[in-house]
């Protein structure tokens, strides 16, 4: 598989590789450390078809994660603590 630097920050010390990588240069990956970096958009995006495919996979398992927003926790948190607001309150 292959993955290209695209980071803004340019040269990127990556210890997975134990490598610098040049601003857009692309290098040989294994599956496992394509996963690992392709989950940083950012800095890495996939050079290969099948690095493509795992890109599209990570982000179709990122999509449900971001689907449960935390708004329902949220309110939760902002009811008061001494719980003088809950349902059925006749005051």
């Amino acid at each position: 598989m292959k993955i290209k630097n695209v980071s803004p920050l340019g040269a990127l010390d990556v210890p997975l590789l134990r490598t610098v990588l040049e601003p857009d240069q692309i290098v040989d990956v294994t599956e496992d450390q394509a996963r690992a970096l392709l989950l940083q958009p950012g800095n890495y995006e996939p050079a290969d078809r099948p690095a493509k495919t795992l890109a599209a996979s990570l982000a179709a398992e990122q999509e449900p994660d971001e689907a449960d927003s935390p708004d329902g926790q949220e309110e939760g948190a902002q009811a008061p603590a001494d719980g003088s607001a809950t349902e059925g309150d006749s005051k």
